[in-house]
């Protein structure tokens, strides 16, 4: 509970020095209220500093301690946030100093308006909110809660010298293969741990795993210990999860003193609690308080059988669980954080790339799951949820309902309009939604519309200074722009910072003076909706960072817009871009968002300096839509980190050429921090300075793309190409071929399409390709890809994947049987 809140006070401090450097906010005595709450609030988060590095010490009179600062700490957050949002600045005098006399007088007249008593409310409950955290301070004092005497723990896993990203990721990629190795041959042995203490000649030391070894230097000395844990917990082949996550967390965190480690396997061997239970609490104690927060979010996610792993860090960002760390973006954390959870085994993954290691989507085990959610009860002396939790799963419940046919839903009663609305409150015809007992059960039956009862928990059912950050309203049915509206005029919403309407039946959203109101929101997704293409073109919302849209159409029978794209995708539909876009300074992502024309609408996106995602589809594209491509990367290129472009066919036969464009700026491709690019579209050529881009790591090309070899031949000069998806008809030749000394980063290559009917490896191409993955018509030559494989004898090779066939089983047989020709032995996925 400790490690919690610190990273809720921690959070709290960064927002309240913000608060109170911005003078024009904080006016008289409000300024000295806020300061004061800043003041005990950093020395209570030092007294919580203290207590994170002697977790699991902890009585309850430190608990219930603990408790009341993690609920002033949410409390204050809101009242700061609110404060900050409803008193306009004051204006400054010639010295650039707030004003204050000018500004009231400026606003006597105005004092008895609304706005202005809100704003006395709002400063009369920061001086409540004053007192009430000094008396939790005092209440330290007077109860004489101490620190335990216990020796601390230090929870900081430091990295070795010189050691950076990439070869942290090597490292840990390293380990992570040598563990996979050492589960195969226990699975091999019908033991996970067989191979962990493997019998030697009498009198020796037991042989031990290849993950061991790999472990940190200062854990060398403790292998018999660790092995003797892993044995009293670890014995069955089904306690192989168990046993990754906790050498995962020796390798996170490999500075557990040997008493930490004694003491854990004296409770194994005490017979108190399950040695499985014990294991995980072990493990889950090695997370850093981001971490332990993050994962106890998840707990939430009861209704989704997969969590997108891009939405999950945005709501993690939006709710203040992970923060800007140095020259990190909030999401960057994230996503570092739900990496690092999804290593320790806490999160498994459920859809992965087409690079087989990207995690696109996860889910908690049922058993993992079971254990968080008692350990965040336990945390926050709760027998369910913490509120802020709670009050997500309900909205989930309420969104997911299953709609009633429209002849159920009464055609003019409240759920149509406010004075209906009023009338069967009269009535006592609410009970359905708010729980109030009256009135005719057939008659509420017919008043049951989970949108409508949606907008009646966010106007009635939240707490005043609720703090709603979060509303996913993604794949409810019946959403209508009636709906939106009142979400946008409620007072819950006023912070709201995520808003998805993600593969929604809303068919118009609400006009640019309603989403005006969600000033604060930073999300906003409606990808897979039928929002007009002109829904957008006047949105204009201040702290926006990521703008998504874009609707796919599929073939009979193919996929749906939240898997990989396959075989059967014809089409995508968008809307327009907003046309003062470049007024939302914040903005990092753009998808799929339609330019028309001359491609006009570019010259506002060049404004957007923190801009690292975009993706467009060009409709009537000509030269000038070129021209205009050519100056966002030129002037972006250097923070631009994943670009998409789709060109629209119009019939009239012109080709978009970007290289030509940039041959005519001072733009350089070696200065590029493009990693991802997407093409398609028949009349788009491959851009001629990709051999230049050193970062450009992942490509796709499809939908007929003009590539020709020498396209093929830039691409394998590209330096840093791992992953290339070559996608419907997207190379012109029938045999696919690649030479000698090319595609030297390449690790994964996806064949999609009609097109190419053979694949060929010169010696010496691709040395460290790892896997193949075929998506291919029945003219596929698979005898000659399996043939090509074992004469190259691709050094790196791992696994060969085939799609979208029914193979003959002694077909499979006899290339299984080929491919132990090659020395790596790669395995045959169908």
């Amino acid at each position: 509970m400790a490690d919690t809140a610190f990273s809720v006070v921690s959070n709290l401090l960064g927002f309240l020095k913000t608060a109170i450097t911005d003078e024009a906010k904080l006016l008289g005595g409000v300024h000295g209220d806020v300061q004061f709450i800043k003041d005990e609030m950093d020395s209570m988060n030092g007294f919580l500093l203290h207590l994170t590095k002697t977790e699991g010490e902890h009585d309850d009179q430190l608990r219930a301690w603990m408790k009341q600062v993690l609920e002033v700490a949410h409390i204050a957050r809101d009242y700061i946030e609110r404060y900050k949002r409803d008193v306009p600045p004051p204006p400054k005098d010639d010295g650039d100093r707030p004003c204050c006399w000018a500004w009231l007088r400026d606003h006597l007249d105005a004092l008895p308006t609304a706005r202005n008593r809100k704003q006395r409310d709002l400063a009369k409950k920061l001086l409540e909110l004053k007192v009430r955290v000094k008396e939790v301070g005092e209440r330290r004092l007077r109860y004489d809660v101490k620190v335990p005497a216990a020796p601390p723990v230090l929870r900081q896993a430091v990295k070795p010298p010189g050691q950076g990203e990439m070869e942290e990721e090597a490292s840990r990629k390293a380990f992570r293969d040598a563990l996979e190795d050492d589960i195969i041959k226990g699975r091999r042995a019908s033991s996970a741990l067989l191979v962990l203490w493997r019998s030697g000649p009498p009198g020796s030391e037991p042989a031990v795993s290849n993950a061991i070894p790999k472990l940190a230097d200062c854990l060398r000395s403790e292998g018999g210990m660790i092995r003797a844990i892993l044995k009293k917990c670890c014995a069955a082949p089904d306690d192989v999860e168990l046993l990754k996550m906790f050498l995962c967390a020796l390798w996170a965190y490999p500075y557990p003193t040997s008493k930490e480690l004694g003491n854990l396997k004296n409770k194994l061997d005490g017979g108190g609690r399950e040695p499985r239970e014990e294991m995980r609490i072990f493990c889950y104690s090695m997370l850093s308080s981001q971490q332990k927060s993050c994962l106890q979010y998840l707990t939430a996610f009861t209704k989704e059988k997969e969590i997108s792993r891009t939405s999950l860090v945005r709501r993690w960002a939006a709710e203040g669980l992970v923060a800007k760390d140095h020259d990190k973006t909030p999401e960057e954390v994230g996503e570092r954080c739900f990496n690092e959870l999804v290593f320790r085994g806490f999160v498994l993954p459920v859809r992965r790339g087409d690079d087989a290691t990207t995690v696109r989507s996860c889910q908690l085990d049922g058993s993992i799951r079971d254990f968080i959610l008692g350990m965040t009860q336990s945390e926050n002396f709760l027998a369910e949820l913490p509120s802020h939790l709670q009050r997500q799963l309900q909205i989930r419940e309420i969104v997911l309902q299953p709609r009633p046919p429209p002849e159920q839903i009464q055609a003019d009663g409240w759920c149509n309009n406010i004075v209906g609305r009023r009338r069967a409150a009269a009535a006592g015809l609410l009970s359905c939604c708010c729980g109030t007992s009256g009135g005719d059960t057939a008659t509420s039956e017919l008043l049951k519309d989970p949108m409508d009862e949606l907008v009646l928990f966010l106007k009635t059912k939240l707490p005043e200074m609720y703090r709603l950050n979060v509303l996913d309203l993604g794949g409810c049915k019946g959403l209508k722009k009636r709906h939106l509206e009142s979400i946008c005029r409620s007072r819950t919403v006023g912070l709201l910072k995520y808003l998805s309407l993600r593969n929604t039946d809303v068919s118009q959203l609400p006009e640019a003076r309603h989403m005006k109101k969600l000033e604060h929101l930073e999300t906003l997704d409606i990808r897979g909706t039928d929002v007009p293409a002109g829904d957008l073109k006047d949105l204009i919302l201040p702290k926006l960072k990521h703008l998504l849209a874009g609707r796919y159409s599929f073939t009979a029978g193919g996929a749906d817009a939240g898997t990989s794209r396959t075989l059967a995708e014809v089409s995508i539909s968008t809307v327009q871009m907003p046309r003062a876009v470049g007024a939302m300074a914040d903005v990092e992502t753009l998808s799929r968002f339609q330019v028309s024309g001359d491609g006009a609408e570019l010259e506002e996106v060049v404004k957007l300096l923190r801009l690292r995602k975009l993706g467009v589809v060009v409709v009537r594209g000509n030269s000038t839509t070129a021209k205009h491509l050519c100056h966002v990367m030129s002037r972006l290129g250097e923070h631009l980190r994943s670009l998409s472009i789709w060109v629209e066919d119009d019939g009239s036969g012109r080709a978009l050429d970007i290289s030509v464009q940039v041959q005519a700026t001072s733009f350089q491709a070696s200065r590029l921090a493009l990693e991802n690019l997407d093409i398609k579209g028949t009349k788009i050529s491959v851009p001629s300075w990709i051999q230049e881009a050193s970062l450009l790591a992942n490509i796709t090309l499809h939908e007929a793309t003009e590539m020709t070899e020498e396209d093929l031949r830039r691409l394998g000069n590209a330096p840093g190409l791992r992953c290339l998806r070559l996608r419907r008809s997207s190379f012109g030749s029938r045999v696919l071929r690649f030479r000698s000394g090319q595609f030297r980063a390449l690790r994964f290559l996806v064949l999609e399409g009609e097109a190419i009917t053979s694949v060929a490896f010169v010696d010496g191409a691709a040395p460290v390709l790892e896997r193949i993955t075929v998506w291919a018509s029945g003219s596929f030559n698979y005898d000659d890809l399996i043939a090509g494989v074992i004469s190259s004898q691709l050094p790196g090779l791992k696994a060969i994947e085939l799609k979208g066939n029914d193979f003959n089983q002694k077909k499979l047989d006899t290339w299984q049987k080929d491919l132990k020709k090659h020395k790596n032995r790669p395995s045959l996925v169908v």
